[in-house]
């Protein structure tokens, strides 16, 4: 009786041990890495308006347009440039809370210190020969936005934050000239400045 009930408890102490055994298991993690990705578009390469020689204003305004695409929450900067007789200068300027674009002679080129000129918020026409200013009306956010567009007068360009997703900013110019920087002085010619949306600050 005593040796049935032995074998009996060792039958039953072998299978829970196998059930034991059956059980065992380990365990492979599947890793993948996304990068943070950001790509910024320009909607138009190039827009041309009219300049009104009677005036200096032009026919219609400037809309400047960027979508961005993100998927991680980046710090954007907007910023302009504009050709002159001694290489590119910074074409966004602040004047009595206003911030301006300068467009300048892409064949007579003005001089670096015509630019300063208009800088200085109290421009005289005949010093600024070949540059002509227009202000920046609003940097209007749409999508997924985290911070509204400020001016960073040290750095002279816009700053702004965009969550992930897909953002469009859009950069409105006015027609109406900055009258100290337009006169009969300004020849004749295509005026340009170049606007660019970056993720690298200057």
């Amino acid at each position: 009786m005593k040796k049935t009930k032995l074998l009996a408890s060792l039958l039953v102490f072998a299978a829970t041990c196998m059930c034991v055994q059956a059980e065992t298991f380990d365990t492979q993690i599947l890793r993948a890495t996304l990068p943070a990705f950001v790509d910024i578009k320009a909607e138009t390469d190039i827009q041309t308006k009219t300049i009104d020689p009677a005036t200096g204003n032009l026919d219609s305004g400037f809309l400047s347009v960027f979508t961005i695409q993100a998927n991680d929450k980046v710090d954007l900067y907007l910023t302009a440039k504009a050709d002159t007789e001694a290489g590119y200068d910074k074409a966004f300027f602040k004047k009595a809370g206003v911030v301006y674009v300068i467009l300048t002679n892409t064949a007579k080129k003005p001089t670096t210190a015509a630019l300063a000129d208009i800088k200085t918020g109290s421009a005289v026409p005949a010093n600024n020969p070949n540059a002509i200013a227009y202000p920046v009306t609003g940097v209007n956010i749409a999508g997924a936005t985290t911070v509204e567009p400020q001016y960073n007068d040290g750095k002279n360009q816009y700053e702004f934050t965009v969550n992930p997703g897909v953002t469009t900013a859009t950069t409105t110019i006015s027609a109406a000239v900055d009258s100290t920087t337009y006169s009969f002085d300004d020849n004749a010619g295509t005026y340009e400045a170049y606007v660019t949306l970056t993720d690298t600050t200057t």
